[in-house]
């Protein structure tokens, strides 16, 4: 499906403008209602597409770079449209279980990760086959628990530099998180969410498997279409330990620049040590008598000060002695 071809039409027949019911509203969700029927929120499908054309260049922009969108939906409706879109996109994703510290408490999450990536690389060596049947059965299952919760995310070698989530109120831990990371948020709103905290967002039915197997396989194609612009620039994403996703480019004028760049700094480097080695003398001269003079400066500049301090103290006190000699004159005149 092309970005363009997106209709009100194709959206109202997919049931994306239901909400949720009156009394369950979000007050901060009235600008994205169109009208209320059988006690049931409909949702404006005209803002719904403006929000969709958003995200498809948003989702393009990022991926043309080289960023890791994390997809985030735990619910049954979502969970397996969440797991193709990760692997087609090959962007992590969770789909099982959202695990507290996910994104706050990263290193501590990457031990199980590595125990899942040793077990897959003994089952794939062969050596589970070698071991006793009691023991390679409990490994299997120890690995089944470890896919489910981190299949989408082993791969993952750092923070993700985007958050996307399928259901804001059943997915507020994640969000949580990824605010105090300082991860921007986008996802998909019903009229009983709350969008204030998230960057962006689409306001939708969120409930119904069509609307969200659609939306993501749209989305989908903006990731794979930034993708393919990004390997025709040159673009590498390469992933170092926790500082996340580091982007560089590996096109032929790119690297020119650079070696001009380096070349010019050798030249000045180098144009600039005999003129350092010929004033070494006149530089020493210069600045050893400089360094005398500083500290006569500053002590020709205190003494004054404290002097003048002196002269005060002592003009107070005369004052001050010439006041009650006055006062004891006066009291003496009156008595």
């Amino acid at each position: 499906m092309e970005k363009n071809s997106l209709t009100v039409e194709k959206l109202f027949e997919l049931g994306a403008h239901f909400g949720h019911r009156k009394r369950f509203w979000n007050p901060n969700m009235e600008e994205f209602i169109f009208c209320e029927k059988n006690n049931i929120h409909i949702i404006n499908l005209f803002k719904t597409q403006e929000k969709l054309l958003e995200f498809y260049d948003i989702f393009k922009n990022l991926s043309a770079v080289g960023n890791k969108i994390m997809i985030v939906g735990t619910k049954r409706a979502a969970n397996t449209y969440v797991e193709s879109f990760g692997k087609e996109t090959e962007m992590p994703y969770i789909s099982h279980r959202w695990l507290g510290g996910m994104l706050t408490n990263w290193k501590t999450i990457r031990v199980p990760i590595n125990k899942l990536l040793e077990y897959e690389e003994n089952k794939a060596s062969g050596q589970l086959e070698g071991m006793i049947k009691k023991e390679a059965v409990q490994l299997e299952k120890e690995m089944k628990k470890l896919l489910l919760n981190f299949d989408g995310v082993k791969d993952m070698k750092g923070l993700p530099d985007a958050l996307f989530v399928i259901d804001v109120e059943n997915e507020k831990i994640a969000v949580q998180e990824a605010l105090k990371m300082g991860i921007p948020v986008y996802g998909l709103v019903d009229t009983n969410s709350n969008p204030n905290n998230l960057t962006n967002f689409i306001p939708i039915n969120d409930d119904s498997s069509k609307t969200i197997k659609f939306v993501l396989n749209y989305l989908a194609q903006a990731v794979n279409e930034g993708q393919e612009s990004a390997r025709k620039q040159g673009l590498v994403q390469k992933l170092e330990g926790e500082g996340g996703p580091k982007v560089f480019s590996l096109n032929s004028t790119n690297q020119k620049v650079s070696a001009k760049a380096d070349n010019r700094s050798e030249q000045e480097g180098n144009n600039s040590k005999p003129t350092a080695v010929g004033s070494e003398e006149t530089v020493e001269k210069v600045s050893k008598p400089a360094a005398k003079a500083a500290p006569k400066k500053t002590a020709a500049k205190a003494a004054p000060k404290q002097l003048l301090k002196k002269q005060q103290l002592k003009q107070l006190l005369k004052k001050q002695q010439l006041r009650k000699n006055n006062d004891n004159c006066s009291t003496g005149q009156r008595t």
